[in-house]
């Protein structure tokens, strides 16, 4: 891209939307693994939990504080579900608007717009988004 934001083709801006939503499918597939490392945990956890319960080989308080340990781990795949549809939808958001400006709709105004709504810097580590550089808040 250039220095200039008024000389940013539609052809750059598009490149800048693919490139980004290929950043979120990184961090999609990291994060799925994450998820589904949490989701065995959960399992193996409920099935030693059922096992431990079914033969009364535990303390209650034992078995409980398993309980309570499955729940919070639970609440924490949900957590990590959300962020990953948010990271999807963003990037499939990214992806359309590509599409869009590679069709011959759209300009920089739109990508900014589309940030703005979507909060896109902060899906971001060190990526600097084009909303990031228009307002000095790059994470750099």
């Amino acid at each position: 891209m250039s220095d200039d934001a008024g000389d940013i083709s539609r052809a750059e801006l598009a490149e800048y939307c693919r490139t980004q939503a290929a950043i979120l499918a990184g961090h999609l597939d990291q994060r799925s693994a994450e998820l589904s490392d949490l989701l065995e945990e959960i399992e193996q956890d409920t099935a030693n939990a059922r096992t431990t319960l079914t033969e009364g080989s535990g303390p209650e308080t034992e078995a409980e504080a398993t309980i309570a340990e499955i729940e919070a781990k639970q609440a924490r795949a949900q957590a990590e579900q959300a962020a990953i549809d948010d990271y999807r939808t963003l990037a499939e958001g990214y992806t359309d608007l590509a599409e869009q400006l590679a069709e011959g709709s759209g300009d920089l105004e739109t990508v900014l717009e589309f940030e703005i709504d979507t909060d896109a810097p902060t899906y971001f580590d060190a990526e600097t988004t084009i909303l990031g550089v228009a307002t000095g808040e790059d994470r750099d």
